[in-house]
């Protein structure tokens, strides 16, 4: 029997799927509990016609970022900071890096850019960023003596 889930089951679908599972337990247990409702041809035409609109939003979201990441690669990015016997007092954090991408327009959240180590010295650096959708972007970033 096919299932059209009404809320997430635990090990067996979220929300919006459709799931098989046995007469006893779909009409028993989960149309019962309102937790599903056994399929039919509207459902699955709905089914269908969200499915296509959410593969849609994501391919337009994905567009959008790709072009964000192409505009990015190819943005530098230069800090001033200050200096003593060759190092920097303090570290460059990702809220300073989060100021500069914005000051040339991106508006990326700071926990998306990553930083694999404290940076501590004046020099070039290359910087990714994670967007969603499993997508990332780098940038060079110059940190330079103030």
């Amino acid at each position: 029997m096919q299932i059209y889930l009404l809320k997430d089951l635990a090990g067996k679908g979220k929300a919006g799927e459709i799931i098989n599972v046995n007469d006893g337990y779909g009409k028993n247990y989960l149309i019962k509990n309102k937790i599903g409702m056994a399929v039919t041809p509207e459902i699955l035409s709905k089914v269908r016609a969200k499915n296509e609109s959410d593969k849609y939003h994501q391919d337009v979201k994905m567009a959008e970022i790709a072009q964000v990441i192409k505009k990015l690669e190819e943005t530098i990015i230069y800090i001033n900071a200050k200096v003593g016997d060759g190092k920097l007092f303090g570290s460059i954090t990702s809220g300073e890096v989060q100021k500069a991408l914005s000051q040339h327009g991106f508006e990326i959240e700071k926990r998306n850019i990553v930083l694999p180590e404290p940076i501590k010295a004046i020099g070039e650096y290359r910087l990714m960023v994670n967007f969603s959708l499993g997508m990332k972007g780098g940038f060079k970033l110059h940190v330079i003596k103030e």
